[in-house]
Formats: structure tokens, sequence, C-alpha cells
């Protein structure tokens, strides 16, 4: 569950936790949630001890992730194959506290995906509600894997571990811990991309703004290949004026508009979020955007011959869009976020010619290097 802040994120999530699960009476959901103020243990009005599935109805738990917990946790477990490296590089590093490593891009939020990863896989559950609202980045957050796992593979690359870990044996278990690092950020991006199991829930206001909201959101999410199930359009709280229509224009084809109910009050028991009437959709979905990304041979052979990477892609701001280049990655900005799409092989030799968004796709054209093109004879990897 996503959305702008003020959209009531908080609120549509809990009411989709408590509300009907797949599965039927049997059926079990789990409300996670990053909010270090722990609003919602407030709302359900139970005592949750961070890290713990606390109940909150009969078919759904409460779990509130502590961050640095988590940190502390993991750092706890890393000062021993760290401090076994040597050199002057590690000296000194099995002094730092968890709390000096808050401010590292990434570090916290992997370690929340981990334990969201081992919930979702851990089968105790039929549906797993994440809250991304509060503070939280939400389209930064479900970038976090995929990032962490390109600096890590850029800065120290599993070939040169490997090689100095051969070279130097107190490499080793360094080198292992950044292997099952990297494993799992590939691990989560899997997951996260898997449409037959999870889709996003994007929540907006009513009214223009709402709207403009739904639309770069949805956008943002195809560009990343997350599947967008459904856009709930939340008035919030109900008022002595009268209730502004529910645009329910879908931001694209394939993305339903579903509008929850007014409410006289804020909703603070689990009787009042179910009568939000919030149900989402728990079907299986199909790839979008850079994750069904096709190549065609357009023309020509050899060097002459002439590519075509597309994908269909929402543009609600054209001027928004930029691509670049960065090795074998093509990097696409769109509404202020940046996604690196990893090229196919045939693709990783070419230049770009030309990049261009026309009936709904993006298309970039490539023709080869001739620096780097195989010769008559070697193929293509």
């Amino acid at each position: 569950m996503l959305g702008p802040g003020g959209a009531g994120v908080s609120t549509i999530a809990a009411a989709a936790a408590v509300g009907p699960v797949r599965g039927g009476p049997d059926g079990r959901a789990l409300l996670i949630t990053l909010d270090r103020f722990r609003q919602a243990s407030r709302v359900f009005g139970v005592y949750s001890t961070p890290g713990v599935a606390v109940p909150i109805s009969q078919g759904a738990a409460l779990l509130e992730i502590d961050t640095l917990a988590l940190l502390g946790e993991a750092w706890s477990g890393l000062r021993s194959p760290v401090s076994l490296a040597g050199g002057a590089v590690t000296e000194g590093l099995g002094d730092i506290d968890p709390e000096e490593l808050t401010g590292l891009p990434g570090i916290a939020e992997l370690l929340a995906w981990r334990r969201i990863r081992d919930e979702a896989v851990s089968g105790r559950w039929s549906r797993i509600v994440l809250d991304c609202s509060g503070e939280m980045d939400a389209l930064g957050f479900l970038g976090v894997p995929a990032m962490v796992a390109g600096y890590v593979e850029r800065l120290w690359p599993r070939h040169r571990r490997l090689a100095g870990a051969a070279e130097n044996p107190r490499l080793t278990g360094g080198a292992a811990v950044v292997d099952a690092l990297v494993a799992d950020c590939l691990d989560i991006v899997e997951l996260l991309l898997d449409p037959t199991c999870v889709h996003a829930h994007v929540v907006v206001p009513t009214g223009v703004h709402g709207t403009e909201m739904a639309q770069r959101h949805v956008a943002v999410l195809d560009l990343m290949g997350i599947v967008t199930a459904e856009v709930f359009r939340n008035p919030g709280v109900a008022s002595a004026e009268p209730a502004a229509d529910i645009d329910t224009t879908p931001p694209r084809d394939g993305v339903g508009v579903v509008g929850v109910a007014s409410l006289p009050t804020p909703p603070r028991t689990v009787a009042a979020l179910r009568k939000l009437g919030v149900a989402v959709s728990d079907g299986p979905g199909v790839a979008v955007g850079s994750r069904a990304a096709e190549v065609e041979h357009l023309s020509g052979t050899g060097v002459t011959a002439t590519y075509r990477l597309s994908w269909r892609q929402p543009l609600p701001d054209p001027r928004s869009l930029a691509l670049g280049r960065s090795g074998d990655d093509l990097l696409v900005t769109l509404s202020g976020v940046r996604h690196r799409v990893s090229l196919p092989s045939v693709l990783r030799r070419c230049t770009v010619t030309d990049a261009r968004w026309e009936d709904g796709m993006l298309n970039i054209r490539f023709r080869p290097d001739p620096a780097v093109w195989p010769r008559t004879g070697q193929g293509v990897d």
C-alpha cells in the first residue's frame, strides 16, 4: 500500500488486513509497518513488541519492524568475519555501533526487506499487507534491493571477490558475507517483480490532485516492473460540504479504480475499518513495464543491424522523462524516480541511436558498436 502523504495509506492498509482474505475464514493476514512511532498498535489497541507478530483480530496480526534492532543483530553477526579480514581498512570497524550505520543509504531498508521476505515465504500467511506510509519514500523503498545489489557488484564484483579470497584466505569470510547479501537482494527483487503474488495498491485522495498522483505512481511502478492491482480513491472523513464525485477513470488499462466509503469519524476499531469496504485484488497479474520489455531485430546484419527495445510505458508528464546509459544498464528517469533496466546481452555491445515515446510505448533503438561487436564466426553471448 502506497500513495502520497495524507491520502490515508495507513488506514486503507489496516482495512485491507482485517478484510476478507483469500482462503476463506481460515485465511490469515499480516499487516507490516515500519512506522517508528508505532501508530498501528495504538489504532488497534494492542501492546506490540517490535519484531513480533501480535493478533489484532481473529484472522489478522500486526508486525511492527524496528530497523535499528535489525541493524544491531546484523552488525553483531558481521563483526567476526570483518575483523578476520584484517588490514588497515577493517581496523576499528568492530568498535562501530549500529546507530552509526543508520545513515548509510539503503542499509536499514534492506534489512526490513529481508524480514518481510522471510514472512512472505514462511507459509504462515494468506496475505501480507505492507504499509508504505509515514516518513517513508515508498517508491525509493521498493527500489532498495536492486540498488544495493547493483552498488555492491560495481564496488566489489563477484570475480574479484573470488580472486581475492583465493589469494588471501582472510577475505573468505567477508566475501561470503557479500555473496549472501547480493543473493538476498536478488531474491527480494525477484519476489517483488513476481506478478503472480505481489501487487501494488495505490491510495490517493479524491479530486484532480488525486488523479495526477495516481497516474504518476502507476507510471513509476510500471517502469520498475511492479504490477499495480488497483487505485483506491479515499475521500477521508465525511464533512458538511457535499462530497466530490470520485473520478473512476483508470490511470491505464488493467488498473481498476475503487472508491472508499467516507465515515463520520476516523476508524479506530476493526469494526470501523471494515465499514470502509476495502477489498483488495489477490489474483495473479501479468508482467508490466520494463519487466515485459521486448527486443526486436529490425533490420541489417552484423554491425549494420538495428535492434529495438520497447515496453508499454504510461507517461503522465513527458517533461520528466530522461534516458541515459551506464555500462550494461539503461537509466530511465520518470517523475523524479530513476530506475536501472538491465540490457539483454545482445544490446550490451550496442550504442543507443534513437529513443522515443509513441502510442503508449517507449522505444529505444540500438546499433552494434564495431569496437566490441563480435567478428563473423564469433557469435554473440
